[in-house]
């Protein structure tokens, strides 16, 4: 009997709610006003368009109707906005677009043609500003990027193929940061030519720089002649065991068990066996959950050198070569890290260049002044070194 009651009174609820049902508008066949007061502002790549809604009831969205590359494109914005953002334009060029208002009945308003004229993509000023030096091994680039736009930079070379020089492609770095830089190494010290261009995701590309350039020598430091070394003052420091003593540092194992150097301080030293101005250095850290980017992986660091063994624990019997900060992809919190950190933590491992104007060194005073997890340990799994051996 309850039941039949419930039935009786729910379509009277449902009537009595008058404008505060809830449901799909009534479809009709009448279009929306359109929009009004509109404003634009152009941008690096875009414009930026400002209006004021029609006042219809009903009223869903608005939609701009314009051309990139030639091709139409449109882009929506949604009833809670007041502005719509287009982007992906290249050079600057004016065109007229349409603002179209369209109701929950897809009917559509009568169009507001808008002039706009989007400002150069920021590719084209990068391209402009771009800084080349010869650096170890091939060159090295340095870029701003303002707008944080994700760009590519494509580097070119020659190559001599079938007796005849042809261009290809050197290396490829994907960015968004601010300021930019990339490396283009694997060369010898012979003069050769490079070029470069940026593009953006639009596919819009600069025009392609062309250069000469004569890389410096460079080659992979021998570890073999690496050996445990420890001046006055400064004590072995790391784990003494064969799974993590210092000569693991060197030992070309970067994963699987037993395998890495633990250290139960900041400050380690060591022998290179040999004289060397160095040019790059890469540090491949532990992959376990608990160590990459926390723990006691090293988070800034200095290397110290001196081309004779009569230093002690006084930085001023050293000679500093460079201080670096350690860079974890995804900016993911600590304790967390994805596939990007993974590889360019421990995989490929984490690669930093020495200044070019350090002068020749033997022996090594890595001092570690902050981890990842705040850790006063130190541990990772190898460390490599490239430079110019003296003869």
């Amino acid at each position: 009997m309850k039941k039949k009651i419930m039935y009786l009174i729910l379509p009277f609820l449902i009537w009595g709610c008058g404008e505060d049902y809830i449901g799909q508008y009534a479809l009709d066949d009448i279009p929306p006003g359109p929009v009004s007061g509109v404003s634009v502002e152009n941008i690096p790549g875009g414009s930026v368009i400002s209006y004021i809604v029609p006042t219809d009831e009903d009223f869903s969205y608005v939609k701009a109707v314009y051309k990139v590359n030639g091709q139409t494109k449109e882009q929506k914005s949604s009833v809670f906005n007041r502005k719509i953002t287009l982007e992906g334009f290249g050079k600057s060029v004016a065109q007229q677009i349409e603002l179209i208002a369209y109701d929950k009945s897809e009917n559509a308003s009568t169009p507001v043609k808008v002039d706009i004229q989007p400002l150069d993509a920021p590719v084209f000023d990068m391209i402009e500003g771009v800084t080349i030096k010869d650096d170890f091994g091939g060159i090295r680039v340095d870029w701003q990027n303002p707008h944080k736009s994700d760009v590519v930079l494509t580097v070119l070379t020659t190559t001599d193929q079938y007796g005849e020089e042809e261009w290809t492609e050197a290396d490829r770095f994907y960015s968004s940061a601010v300021a930019g830089g990339a490396n283009v190494r694997g060369y010898n010290d012979e003069e050769r030519f490079f070029g470069l261009y940026f593009r953006d995701r639009w596919d819009n590309f600069s025009d392609t720089l062309y250069i000469k350039a004569k890389p410096f020598f460079e080659e992979q430091l021998d570890k073999s002649k690496f050996s445990r070394w420890n001046p006055s003052g400064i004590p072995y420091n790391a784990y003494n065991t064969v799974d993590w003593k210092i000569e693991n540092l060197w030992n070309n194992v970067i994963s699987g068990g037993g395998a890495g150097f633990a250290s139960y301080t900041h400050d380690n030293t060591f022998n290179m066996g040999q004289m060397a101005k160095l040019s790059r250095i890469r540090i491949n850290n532990r992959p376990e959950e608990t160590t990459l980017y926390n723990f006691a992986h090293p988070k800034k660091f200095q290397i110290w050198g001196s081309n004779h063994p009569n230093v002690n624990a006084d930085f001023s019997t050293w000679t500093l070569l460079g201080e670096f900060d350690s860079f974890k992809p995804s900016g993911l919190p600590l304790g967390e890290f994805n596939d990007d950190d993974y590889n360019y933590g421990h995989v490929n491992g984490e690669e930093w260049n020495f200044p070019l104007d350090i002068p020749p060194v033997q022996y090594i005073r890595w001092y570690v002044i902050d981890t990842w997890g705040g850790s006063e340990y130190t541990q990772v799994m190898e460390m490599t070194l490239w430079g110019e051996v003296q003869k």
